[in-house]
């Protein structure tokens, strides 16, 4: 009886650590940090229409990668994502949300005089957050 108490505890570890998600959540993260971080910089450097469009292709070159990669963990509960990885999944959805935001607002001038450019953004955040709700679907 003793000898199965180690191999069953050895086996349960080996298909709890099998569940977690953790890896899949933070390879989102860093994907998506690094996707709204290019947009950003994309922005920054030209707030008209034009800098939205550079901005818009940067995040429709990686929207289907991330919608998949999101539809795989935005479900993921209990075990099968620790604590620490989904208070960095929620900060990091917090986080870009808020620089998108705060590039819109370092520019508004600028993109208010340009209506394109004001309508495009506007659009681009559409797109953006309705791509990482829960109900996002891969297109």
């Amino acid at each position: 009886m003793r000898s199965y108490l180690p191999i069953t505890i050895l086996t349960l570890s080996c298909f709890a650590a099998g569940c977690s998600k953790d890896a899949e959540v933070n390879a989102f993260i860093k994907e998506f940090d690094g996707t709204t971080k290019e947009m950003i910089e994309k922005i920054n450097a030209d707030p008209s229409a034009s800098g939205v469009d550079a901005a818009q292709k940067a995040f429709d070159a990686r929207k289907l990668q991330l919608t998949a990669k999101w539809n795989e963990i935005k479900g993921a509960v209990g075990f099968q994502v620790s604590k620490d990885t989904r208070k960095k999944l929620e900060q990091s959805v917090t986080n870009n949300m808020r620089a998108l935001t705060e590039a819109s607002i370092k520019h508004m001038v600028k993109m208010a005089a340009d209506k394109d450019a004001s309508a495009k953004f506007k659009q681009l955040l559409k797109d953006y957050s309705d791509t990482f709700t829960m109900e996002a679907k891969q297109s």
